[in-house]
């Protein structure tokens, strides 16, 4: 028994398969050797080389959104600069901007997916 059998395990998680996958789970938990379950999963999990899918992302087509969006946020920062003032009103239009640009990014790779 190793080392890492033998730690205690505070984090219990639950697992579901599909019906149709249960059958290949259980001939590779055969295949394995492995008489104890957890031990398999986790050997699975954690000695098993992850795949990192990563998704396209082309920010052009938002240019022309982003564009105006950073100009009004510019021209409340000149305001700001100049007059070393700032309103509420402006603070919450430069907020808003930020969450538009937030949702637009979001949407767009949401697209990209």
């Amino acid at each position: 028994m190793s080392e890492a059998d033998e730690m205690p395990r505070s984090i219990i998680k639950t697992v579901s398969f599909p019906a149709e996958q249960w059958p290949a789970i259980e001939r590779r938990f055969q295949l394995s050797g492995e008489t104890n379950f957890s031990r398999f999963v986790r050997s699975a999990i954690l000695d098993t080389e992850i795949r990192v899918r990563q998704i396209a992302f082309d920010p052009a087509p938002l240019g022309a959104e982003l564009a105006r969006i950073g100009n009004n946020i510019n021209q409340i920062a000149r305001l700001v600069n100049t007059e070393s003032v700032t309103t509420l009103e402006e603070m919450k239009a430069t907020r808003a901007l930020v969450r538009e640009i937030q949702a637009l990014i979001e949407r767009a790779a949401k697209e990209a997916e």
